[in-house]
C-alpha cells in the first residue's frame, strides 16, 4: 500500500501523455493547413495582379476619370511622333535566387508632334533623373512583369515615372525596341 502513493505522485507530476502531446500537435497541423489553404485561395497570383494593374487605369478611363500624369486623349487626325529615349543595358543581382539578370533594350516614347521640342527641351534638362527612374524601374520589376509578351506593367510604370519628372503629362505611351531578358 506505501508503494501505490508514491507512483500515483509520479503520474501526477510528469504531465500530459504521449497520445495528448500528439493530439495537440495534429490539431496544430491542421490549422496551419487550413490557413494555408485558405491564403492559396484568397491571395490573387502574380498574373492576376499584373491583370488588374493593366486594366485599372482602363476601367478610370470609361468613368472619364483621368490623372494629373496622364496625357489627354489623342484626337483622331492628331499627328504623334516617336522620340528616341536612348538605349538601356541593365544588370540586377538577385540574392534570393542567386542569379544575375541582363535586360537589354531601346526605349522609345510617343508624344504630340506640338510638344515635341518643348518635351526635348525637358528631356535634356532631366536625362539623368530620367535614367535614374527608368534602371530603377527595371531593376526592381520582379520576373512576371519582364516576361509578360506586352510589357504593359512596365511600360505603365514607365510612363507614369516620366510624366512626372517633365512635370506635365506629355508621354501618351512607351514603346519598347529590341528588348532582350536573361537570367543566369
Amino acid at each position: 500500500m506505501a508503494d501505490a502513493a508514491p507512483n500515483s505522485n509520479q503520474e501526477a507530476t510528469r504531465g500530459p501523455s504521449m497520445k495528448a502531446k500528439i493530439q495537440i500537435l495534429g490539431g496544430i497541423l491542421v490549422l496551419v493547413v487550413l490557413e494555408c489553404a485558405v491564403a492559396y485561395l484568397v491571395l490573387p497570383s502574380q498574373q492576376d495582379v499584373i491583370r488588374a494593374a493593366e486594366t485599372q487605369p482602363k476601367e478610370g478611363e470609361t468613368a472619364g476619370v483621368q490623372t494629373a500624369n496622364e496625357a489627354a486623349p489623342l484626337a483622331a487626325n492628331e499627328e504623334t511622333v516617336e522620340i528616341d529615349l536612348n538605349e538601356f543595358g541593365i544588370t540586377a543581382y538577385r540574392p534570393l535566387s542567386e542569379s544575375t539578370m541582363r535586360i537589354d533594350f531601346h526605349l522609345y516614347a510617343t508624344i504630340r508632334a506640338s510638344d515635341q521640342s518643348e518635351f526635348e527641351s525637358l528631356m535634356e534638362k532631366n536625362k539623368n533623373r530620367f535614367r535614374e527612374q527608368v534602371i530603377v524601374t527595371v531593376r526592381s520589376s520582379d520576373e512576371g512583369e519582364l516576361t509578360d509578351p506586352s510589357l504593359g506593367l512596365l511600360k505603365r510604370k514607365i510612363l507614369e515615372k516620366t510624366n512626372s519628372i517633365l512635370g506635365k503629362p506629355m508621354v501618351h505611351s512607351i514603346v519598347f525596341s529590341e528588348f532582350s531578358f536573361v537570367e543566369q
